[in-house]
């Protein structure tokens, strides 16, 4: 009975001792995950506030850069209305926008990694968010990158956001933000398309007495059997439209000529030289044939590629022209009207324009636009001003002077946007712009170090 008893007591004790011990499991077990429990609410509120600190510097550094434009465009903007619009392009004012635009953005911003830092914390503070700042790494910069244009994109660069907590220790992310280019357009229209004098679906055709050409040329190309008689003496062969000159003599000043074919020199003598800058001249070959009765000759102060046998540089070039042309044609072939601004007493244009479903003879000279899906004929003696686009061809007739100007054209555009006209050219005319800012999807965008 005795020892039974003794046996009682070892069991109660035992049992005692395996409860306080299951109790101590489980006290242990629910501490652990309690604690990892907040560390992984931790981990979670930190990755929260350090967004929320990107947030406010995205927010923050979007309206510094969206002040930054409008500043700028209004002070170009200015710039332009007082100059003669023909001296700065839209490319030149593109690149004193960009510059402006980033200059205004760093001196907002602060000059090293330690005032960038200071004024990027100011955003986080004005945000009111607590135990997150961004910590001075000492390699926080703005950063431009360049390429022959000009300034290509900008950056904020290595930003070291840190989240202070004291269960876990806290947590840091680096990130480095890209400022984005709001789209900044100074002169109504296409300064790409306007700095051409000429522009023809399928090709150019020249003769008669000396003529100029000043300005950028395209010349397109057709099949055989859209061969007319009247050009089978300019020596076209193999390849059709392109280029053509015929017992004549054509000075040009050009910085583009463009022929999808031949440039066919028959019987002539043809001066290529630059206009503003380096002269680049694209054709499958430069032929020259001897006249009936003189010589042919030329002379090309540039760069000649064949289309043939082009590098990747030229071939983007040559590419991208032949897509501006093909955007800008695009709408004429809708054209069934013939309407010339001479001839409409509502229109109160400076510049004349000249839109036309069928063939059109110019007997006089014509300074402005003239567009047509069909032929342009330009008559002897007659001077041309402006840009010619044509969905066939463009035929010279001798003693011509043929000058782009982007001036008028972009004349012609900013008055046709504040005036109620019932004809208009940008209506038949692709890829024409209003001038104005348009701010880009997001002025800033993250992006995490890699």
């Amino acid at each position: 009975m005795k020892r039974y008893h003794w046996v009682r007591l070892y069991a109660l004790l035992l049992m005692i001792i395996l409860f306080s011990l299951a109790v101590f499991v489980g006290i242990k077990s629910a501490f652990s995950i309690f604690s990892e429990s907040a560390r992984q609410r931790s981990i979670v509120r930190g990755v929260q506030v350090i967004g929320d600190a990107s947030d406010a510097i995205i927010s923050s550094v979007g309206k510094i850069a969206k002040d930054a434009g409008c500043e700028q465009y209004d002070r170009l903007l200015e710039l332009v209305k007082v100059e003669d619009d023909s001296v700065l392009s839209e490319k030149e004012l593109e690149g004193y926008f960009r510059t402006g635009y980033s200059n205004k953005i760093k001196d907002a911003l602060g000059k090293d990694s330690s005032q960038i830092c200071d004024k990027l914390n100011s955003f986080i503070k004005e945000a009111k968010l607590e135990n997150v700042s961004v910590k001075d790494n000492g390699d926080t910069h703005i950063e431009e990158t360049k390429d022959n244009t000009g300034i290509s994109a900008l950056w904020i660069r290595n930003v070291t956001i840190v989240y202070d907590d004291p269960l876990t220790g806290g947590r840091t992310d680096t990130v480095s933000y890209s400022i984005q280019f709001p789209e900044a357009i100074f002169h109504a229209g296409n300064d790409d398309l306007f700095r051409y004098c000429m522009v023809a679906a399928k090709g150019i055709y020249m003769t008669g007495r000396t003529s100029s050409i000043i300005g950028d040329v395209y010349a397109g190309e057709h099949n055989a059997d859209e061969c007319r008689e009247a050009e089978i003496v300019y020596g076209e062969t193999g390849t059709y439209g392109g280029f053509n000159m015929l017992s004549t003599q054509v000075g040009m000043r050009s910085d583009l000529i463009i022929s999808e074919g031949d440039i066919n020199i028959n019987g002539s003598f043809v001066n290529m030289a630059p206009n503003n800058s380096q002269l680049e001249c694209y054709a499958q070959r430069i032929n020259e044939i001897e006249g009936f009765s003189k010589d042919a000759s030329y002379s090309l102060d540039g760069r000649y590629f064949d289309t043939y046998k082009m590098e990747e540089g030229p071939l983007n070039k040559f590419l991208e022209a032949k897509e501006l042309v093909k955007d800008s044609l695009g709408n004429l072939d809708i054209t069934s009207i013939y309407y010339d601004s001479d001839n409409d007493r509502e229109y109160n244009g400076k510049y004349r324009k000249l839109i036309s479903g069928a063939d059109v003879e110019l007997k006089n000279d014509f300074t402005g636009i003239v567009a047509t899906r069909a032929n342009v004929i330009i008559e002897r003696d007659v001077n041309f001003e402006g840009v010619i686009l044509c969905g066939d061809r463009i035929y010279a007739m001798g003693n011509n002077n043929i000058v782009a100007s982007p001036g008028v054209a972009r004349a012609i555009i900013a008055s046709e946007s504040g005036e109620d006209y019932m004809f208009r050219v940008r209506d038949y005319i692709g890829g024409l712009k209003d001038a104005g800012l348009t701010d880009p999807d997001y002025y800033v965008i993250p992006f995490r170090k890699d």
